[in-house]
């Protein structure tokens, strides 16, 4: 089992997730029992224990680091809208409006400019340091459908709810001050980030359904891949020559987030026009969530085995 952890790429995340991805595949209802297996192993338990590592993270961020973490997230939030906008101009430039072998603008917007925030926390929790974890301040703007909207030109997609916003970094703020104020504090929740990645992996698998694959079909695979090609080139890119740093960070956003299922069906109430493509658009999506769940975490390892990171001794260096 010792090997089996140091060979698979971040292992104490992804390894809970294959065993959750293959109980949800053939028992779908399983951990939808109730009580307190819901509460800790089900999709639902996500958001609760995303809420706990940013408290966490907020305790272990000094005061004197906050600018380098803010001007990380802003950089990188900046690369994936990048990312997405240019990479999916360029494809429906050649191959037009239609889409490219079926997979519409409105599906490659959706996959490309979303990532799932708990992949990012357990991957740079177990490899990064604090201001990586600090950088999602800035990067849970990408949560939700606000990028895709602003991407699309939808109208009043620019106005970002300034509440929903604070929510997101509520729990590290008052972990930042907490943190700052009481040197006990910090010490205490130390390790509490790194505690709880395994069961964020576990309660990841518990989404996703490896049956949505073959119901998207080549096209919802091809999705996923092009969300690693486009987001893991430009946003590695970023990070090593805008930010300087190893590049992990950037990898570990090359992935579709599972709320970027419903974004289709929430752009085409703002855009009646796009509720066509909604449908097909958020299988497709659903199956590139499985897809980059499966190759981030990959990709991510590369960069730390080429470059480094931080904790880059986790892996075996």
């Amino acid at each position: 089992m010792k090997f089996l952890f140091r060979k698979v790429p971040a292992a104490i995340m992804i390894i809970p997730m294959f065993v959750s991805v293959i109980i949800n595949t053939l028992f779908p209802n399983l951990v939808n029992m109730g009580s307190l297996t819901t509460a800790l192993f089900s999709k639902s338990a996500v958001v609760p224990l995303t809420g706990a590592i940013l408290f966490f993270a907020g305790t272990q961020l000094k005061i004197k680091e906050a600018p380098a973490a803010i001007k990380r997230g802003g950089v990188l939030l900046a690369a994936k809208f990048a990312a997405g906008y240019i990479g999916v101009m360029v494809i429906t430039g050649i191959f037009g409006h239609g889409g490219l072998f079926g997979i519409s603008t409105l599906a490659m917007f959706a996959a490309i400019l979303s990532s799932n925030g708990a992949i990012y926390l357990a991957i740079t929790g177990e490899y990064g340091d604090q201001a990586d974890l600090g950088a999602y301040s800035m990067l849970s703007i990408k949560d939700g459908p606000f990028l895709t909207l602003l991407a699309l030109g939808a109208s009043g997609a620019s106005s970002i709810p300034v509440h929903q916003l604070l929510a997101a970094v509520f729990p590290m703020i008052v972990g930042i001050i907490l943190g700052n104020l009481y040197e006990e504090v910090q010490k205490y929740f130390k390790a509490g980030a790194h505690a709880l990645i395994p069961l964020i992996g576990f309660s990841i698998g518990a989404s996703l359904d490896v049956k949505l694959m073959f119901q998207a079909g080549a096209s919802g695979i091809l999705l996923g891949c092009i969300v690693m090609m486009i987001s893991g080139l430009i946003l590695i890119s970023v990070d090593k020559l805008v930010l300087r740093r190893p590049g992990y960070a950037g990898a570990a956003l090359s992935c579709t987030a599972g709320s970027a299922v419903a974004t289709p069906a929430i752009v085409a109430g703002v855009v009646p026009s796009l509720q066509g493509e909604a449908v097909i658009a958020s299988v497709q999506i659903a199956a590139a969530v499985i897809v980059t769940a499966i190759l981030c975490p990959m990709l991510t390892a590369w960069t730390i085995r080429k470059w480094g990171a931080p904790k880059c001794d986790a892996i075996g260096q």
